[in-house]
């Protein structure tokens, strides 16, 4: 058993962590502001203690780190929203690099002679625009938001930290997580929500027009293609990650997805089946440097971790967020 600080536990991906750590013997210790989480989802488990807290708080860190005898930290305390850091990039820098490093800072304070190591929840963000498709890790990272530059600045720290201090980072870089657990009660809650699964369910429910941002790419039906990985499987790949690192491995990175790609469209008609509703979709101008194409290279994930996502059916992930949606909301 391993005791295992969980930074942003109260959110989509690090709430979804929980149940796996528990049940594969781990003790996972929350620590979330709350700011974009939710209690909810932390304490849906038991066995989970949730400490609410800032990674601006040199002396929490440092006193979780030491009475919990932390053997490895899972670092998903961010904030993530893409179009949000282009009017606060200030928050963005302080909240995802400089969050990083002050937690970076504080492992290695904790144990100098062997910090714990780390796995750090990234973004295909860091790549920006790119021809390549699907997307391989040594694809040139040119982030053209200050939400993809303040992840890549978390990266560059993270390596040169475990570099200098003798500690070993896995860095997870996934596309658009989606789906949930509702048989767990856990499942997508942002406020607001921006992601197009969600807001897709949400229109079929309500009646009201979708708006398609963008319907001239150079795709198949002219809407975006999107690589969707089930959350589930995004759980399972952190957990590997984890073993990978408690069992000795070297830093590495990796891309999370499923390697397949689907447009908007195809997610809308998904939407509908799952929901029985029509969905009422309207044209509208694309979002300024969103790509057309994004779509995952994971083969290295499986081939070092053995990592290979089970529940990549466009139709079972919206269907699980539907049923999470109708949970939460009913």
């Amino acid at each position: 058993m391993a005791n295992i600080l969980v930074t942003g536990g109260a959110g989509y991906v690090g709430s979804h962590v929980l149940r796996p750590l528990i049940e594969q013997g781990h003790r996972p210790i929350v620590l979330d502001d709350l700011s974009r989480g939710h209690r909810e989802l932390a304490t849906h488990h038991a066995q989970v203690q949730l400490v609410e807290g800032s990674l601006e708080d040199r002396h929490l860190l440092a006193q979780l780190l030491r009475e919990h005898r932390i053997d490895a930290v899972m670092h998903y305390a961010a904030l993530a929203y893409v179009e949000e850091s282009l009017h606060r990039p200030g928050d963005y820098y302080q909240v995802n690099t400089a969050g990083t490093l002050t937690l970076v800072q504080e492992m290695v304070a904790y144990r100098p002679e062997q910090p714990p190591p780390l796995v750090f929840s990234s973004s295909c963000a860091v790549y920006g625009l790119t021809d390549h498709a699907p997307i391989p890790e040594q694809t040139r990272q040119q982030p053209i938001t200050p939400y993809g530059r303040s992840k890549l600045a978390a990266e560059w720290l993270i390596n040169d930290m475990a570099a200098a201090h003798g500690f070993a980072a896995v860095i997870l870089r996934y596309f658009n997580a989606a789906g949930a657990e509702p048989e767990h009660g856990l499942g997508e809650w942002h406020e607001p929500e921006t992601h197009l699964i969600p807001l897709a369910l949400r229109a079929a429910e309500s009646g009201q027009p979708f708006l398609i941002r963008g319907t001239d790419f150079d795709t198949p039906d002219g809407t975006a293609v999107r690589d969707f990985v089930h959350v589930s499987d995004l759980a399972a790949a952190h957990l590997a990650a984890l073993h990978y690192l408690l069992a000795g491995g070297d830093s590495a990175d990796f891309n999370l997805g499923s390697g397949c790609g689907h447009s908007v469209r195809q997610v809308l008609s998904s939407v509908e089946r799952a929901t029985h509703r029509p969905i009422t979709a309207q044209a509208a101008p694309r979002r300024p440097g969103d790509p057309g194409l994004l779509i995952c290279d994971s083969r290295k994930a499986n081939a070092v971790l053995g990592w290979t996502p089970m529940r990549q059916s466009l139709d079972r992930i919206v269907a699980d967020a539907a049923a999470w949606e109708a949970q939460r909301c009913g």
